[in-house]
This record gives structure tokens, C-alpha cells and sequence, in this order.
């Protein structure tokens, strides 16, 4: 088999990298090395897909047509590069509609005109409405994002019913909830808690950390996109399938919050902050995609947090 990443370099990407190596996939990464957070990070993780396996592209997926693939022969494309991130500066804003809309479907157009037929994609817990308290249903909760990310991930979906549709291709969206692990997005809360509490900086904490975060455990994300490849290659179904892939636990931020500074041993300093684009919370409904991929998320937050800490001491030469 042979596959194409886009985002390879980036957190999940990475790591969806390195499994399909493992698995004795041939894989062909592009990323653009953007500097939205540490380029440095990023190499890092390049540096560790280096393989036999692995071809890299540095470019952007706006020009995925010009690359020289030598053969543009895929069985199979998986589309994780977008800005990411409810919260970015201003500057950055035009890269939702640029890479997370035009991006994907130049990606699309891309398969089209190959003849590759089965697509993943990354979508996004924040295409739903937090308005009334329950967990998120592919099916029964209403679609209302209130960030531009959110906004347009949902774009992604409904472009990916009209291309599947019209041509007859396999796709799966694939609804991510607030991933973190080694090697994770310095941008997130998670990252950004231990960080500053390593390194005695007051942490803005939104919303009096009351906010509730569906926190799911980079293996088993991971472990959710090869059993949705297994999905696509074994259900001849030419259509555009939704699937959540969260860990059905979610905590309150300032609990994650407690629990990371317990684990460092450390006492946070802490500055109140209001933010008004993100969900008040996000609690995955996994029955679908327990039910069609037999995806079945394993790890315990603690356990999590411990191994994400050990890399970050580890990476950050910290005691």
C-alpha cells in the first residue's frame, strides 16, 4: 500500500507517520513547515520519520498538483494539514479559508484527477453546538461552531459529501477531540499548563477553567485512523462518512490543570482570562464509531498525562 499524508510534520500526522511505517506502509508526507508554533518541533518529528518508507515534500497542499511524486499513484490519501487552533493572531485567520478550505479542496481535486478514490480527512469536535449540555452525536447534535476553525472544518464536510458524491469516492471525516501526547501542539492547554508550571509562568486560564475538554490520548486517535483505513478498503461504500473519535471523559480545564501541576509537584500561578470562540465543552459520543470501526479508546488521562510529562522532561531537558 502505498499512502499520502499532508501535515506529516504535525502532531498527529507524525504520529499517524511513524504507525503506517511501522505497519510496513510506504508513506509519502508533504508539510510546509509553517512557523504557527516551534518549526523546531517540527523538524524534530521529521527527523524521526526517517525511513526507508518515508519520502518528504516540503510544500503546501495549494500546490500539491506541481509536486514531483515521481508516481502519483496512491491507494489511499489521508488530509491532516490545516491551520489549526480556535485561537490564532489575527494575521493568521486567512489560512482557515486559504489551507483548511481551498487547501482541501485542492487535495480533493488532486485525487480527482489521479484516480485515487479513498480519502481521509481531519475534521473537528468544534462543528458543534454547546448549547445544551450532552454528549456529541454525528447524527442528533446540531451543527453551530463558533470559531472560524470550527467553521471551516464543517466546510470540509459538506464540500466532501458534493466530491464523494460526483465522483464516486470513499471518504471519512474524522471528528478529532482535543488530542494531546508526546510530541503534542504547544498551543494547546495541556502543553501550555505543564510549560509554564515547569517554568513558574503565570497561565491564563480561560473561562475560570470551568470549561469541560473531552481529552483523548494520541495511540488511541491513532488507533481510530488505521481502523477507519481498515473501514474504507474492506466496506465498498462510495460516500462521505462522519466519525467522532473522543475518549468519552471529559474534565474541567482547571482539573487538568490541578492534575498536571500535582504531577510536577508544583504550585501554579494562575491569571483569569475570558474567551468567547470556544466551546464551554466538547463530550464525544463514540457508539458509531465503536459500532462501524470497532474503535475503542484505552488510555486513562493520568496514564496519559505521565507519558506526555516524561517526553516533555525528556525533549526540554527538565528534571
Amino acid at each position: 500500500m502505498r499512502v499520502l499524508v499532508t501535515g506529516c510534520c504535525g502532531f498527529i500526522g507524525f504520529h499517524l507517520c511513524t504507525a503506517l511505517i511501522n505497519n510496513n506502509i510506504s508513506v509519502v508526507g508533504i508539510d510546509n513547515l509553517n512557523d504557527f508554533y516551534d518549526k523546531g518541533l517540527k523538524k524534530s518529528r521529521l527527523k524521526k520519520l526517517y525511513h526507508s518508507l518515508f519520502t518528504f515534500h516540503n510544500s503546501d497542499i495549494n500546490q500539491i498538483s506541481e509536486i514531483d511524486f515521481k508516481s502519483k499513484k496512491f491507494d489511499l490519501v489521508i488530509n491532516l494539514a490545516a491551520q489549526a487552533g480556535v485561537r490564532v493572531k489575527k494575521k493568521q485567520e486567512h489560512f482557515y479559508e486559504t489551507t483548511n478550505v481551498i487547501g482541501f479542496k485542492n487535495v480533493c481535486k488532486f485525487c480527482v484527477e489521479n484516480g485515487i478514490d479513498k480519502i481521509i480527512y481531519a475534521s473537528s469536535s468544534s462543528v458543534y453546538s454547546d448549547k445544551k449540555y450532552e454528549k456529541f452525536n454525528e447524527e442528533k447534535t446540531i451543527i453551530d461552531p463558533k470559531s472560524k476553525y470550527g467553521k471551516s472544518k464543517y466546510q470540509n464536510e459538506i464540500y466532501a459529501n458534493l466530491v464523494s458524491k460526483k465522483n464516486e469516492l470513499s471518504m471519512i471525516g474524522l471528528r478529532f477531540f482535543s488530542v494531546y501526547g508526546p510530541y503534542g501542539r504547544p498551543d494547546m492547554a495541556y502543553y501550555i499548563f505543564t510549560d509554564a508550571i515547569a517554568n513558574n509562568k503565570v497561565i491564563n486560564l480561560n473561562n475560570d477553567g470551568l470549561m469541560l475538554r473531552d481529552m483523548t490520548y494520541i495511540d488511541d486517535v491513532i488507533d481510530g485512523v488505521i481502523k477507519s483505513i481498515d473501514f474504507l478498503f474492506n466496506k465498498n461504500t462510495k460516500k462521505n462518512h462522519i466519525f467522532n473519535l473522543g475518549n468519552d471523559d471529559p474534565i474541567q480545564t482547571k482539573k487538568l490543570l490541578s492534575n498536571i501541576a500535582e504531577k510536577l509537584n508544583k504550585i501554579p500561578q494562575i491569571r483569569n482570562k475570558i474567551s468567547h470562540n470556544e466551546s464551554a465543552f466538547t463530550h464525544s459520543d463514540n457508539s458509531k464509531a465503536k459500532k462501524y470501526l470497532r474503535y475503542n479508546p484505552k488510555t486513562d488521562l493520568s496514564d496519559g498525562l505521565d507519558k506526555f510529562i516524561s517526553w516533555y522532561k525528556d525533549y526540554y531537558g527538565k528534571q
